[in-house]
């Protein structure tokens, strides 16, 4: 079995056995290797533990051929190497305890402390992963050219809303610096005119995988192999993956599978559409119904503070009502008790008056010519069948006379017979 032979796994073993044990000899390292069943970890443990030339197995020798060189009179002797015995036995017996130790040793553990200890030593600080996506674009413009469709500024949860609130296809591109594959289809399809056309309307979004942006879209894409190009629809709330890259080999190849996933992708959209259009109704005549709602709520509440102020002021009014007359009350009783007391019909210069109620019987009472006016109104608000507000009229022609328009008259400034006969008439409260 030559290297054409062995596989990927079996070279890379081949090549950590020679590394561990440090032996040159390719065909020796092989049958360590198949003799343990291509385990390294065996194959090294045997090679310090037996110090063994060959081991040998059940598969067929490998037939090496050696030149025999001629036979002299010099006897050769083994001699063994007691400083590399010293050094190896040591070293073979840290690595016996070590893979006896690492089934029970808790790695997890191990490496969250580990990670612990070196973020408080070696923490750098953490870079804004806006700044990353500007540095990535910049580093694009100049390595490639600035003719491709303008990438999404902002990081991916924000494409993904925007992607499902616009009801548009997300591009998803995730760029490998070290790949010349990655060069190859930045030049071909990124850059290229049809790319351009067949893109459209939809958002693309793209960075490098050494980014916090990048890493975190690998993770989700799941992405092995670069370059890492995905095309991203939204069914409903549901993000589902239209098309995924596997290897890319050929432009027109990858065009032909893009435009594919894309006219796929129409019906989904198509389906968006119609939902958003639901959506949007829904969302109009349910719009429609609160602003019902909230003018019926309104108006009801206008009626009802309307209502509440007219209780008010009808409450404010009954009131002020009630104390007018409490107090007009308190006014006649003490006019009653200030009234001057009537003169006897037998003294001189005196005068009878009649004051005719609009209702009731009139009322009469005798007066002193020197007596103020205002004795007339006053006698009058003493009985009770008389209004609060009135006005009395006499004389030919006849003249109204108000309690407030009385100075310093006297009943015989106005009254000139012996009798006289008054008509009262009530005003509003207003006058």
């Amino acid at each position: 079995m030559n290297s054409d032979t062995l596989t990927q796994e079996q070279s890379d073993a081949l090549v950590r056995f020679q590394e561990f044990s440090g032996m040159d000899s390719y065909e020796t390292s092989l049958q360590y290797l198949k003799m343990t069943d291509w385990d390294v970890e065996r194959a090294v443990n045997t090679v310090l533990m037996l110090n063994a030339d060959l081991p040998t197995n059940n598969t067929p020798p490998v037939r090496i051929e050696r030149r025999i060189p001629p036979v002299t009179s010099v006897t050769t002797r083994y001699m063994p190497n007691y400083a590399l015995q010293l050094f190896r036995t040591p070293l073979s017996f840290l690595y016996t305890f070590y893979l006896k130790l690492q089934p029970f040793l808790p790695w997890r553990i191990v490496r969250v402390a580990f990670s612990f200890i070196r973020s408080l030593f070696w923490t750098e600080p953490p870079r804004d992963p806006l700044i990353e996506l500007e540095d990535y674009c910049r580093y694009f413009n100049d390595k490639y050219s600035t003719d491709h469709p303008i990438f999404y500024q902002g990081k991916l949860s924000q494409a993904l809303r925007d992607a499902q609130r616009e009801v548009r296809l997300l591009f998803i591109y995730i760029h490998d610096r070290n790949s010349a594959m990655c060069d190859r289809f930045c030049r071909e399809i990124l850059c290229g005119g049809a790319f351009q056309s067949i893109l459209g309307s939809n958002l693309l979004w793209s960075t490098s995988r050494n980014t916090q942006e990048g890493v975190a879209a690998g993770r989700l894409l799941m992405a092995n192999t670069f370059p890492c190009f995905c095309i991203i629809a939204h069914y409903g709330s549901q993000q589902t993956v239209q098309f995924k890259l596997d290897h890319y080999t050929d432009s027109d190849r990858c065009l032909a599978e893009i435009i594919g996933a894309v006219q796929n992708a129409d019906q989904t959209l198509e389906y968006n559409r119609q939902r958003r259009s639901q959506s949007t109704s829904r969302d109009r005549l349910l719009e429609e119904q609160n602003q019902a709602y909230l003018d019926s709520v309104r108006i009801d509440k206008e009626k009802a503070e309307q209502r509440e102020r007219a209780d008010n002021e009808r409450r404010l009014l009954e009131e002020e009502k009630q104390r007018k007359l409490q107090k007009f009350a308190e006014f006649r009783d003490r006019l009653k008790l200030a009234l001057q007391p009537e003169p006897s019909p037998t003294e001189i210069d005196i005068v009878q008056v009649s004051i005719r109620l609009p209702v009731d019987e009139p009322i009469r009472r005798r007066f002193r010519r020197n007596e103020p006016a205002k004795s007339l109104f006053e006698f009058a608000w003493t009985n009770s069948n008389v209004p609060n507000q009135f006005e009395l009229l006499w004389g030919y022609p006849r003249q109204r006379y108000q309690y407030e328009q009385m100075n310093n008259e006297t009943i015989g400034d106005l009254m000139t017979g012996t009798t006289e006969t008054c008509y009262l008439e009530e005003t509003d409260e207003d006058k």
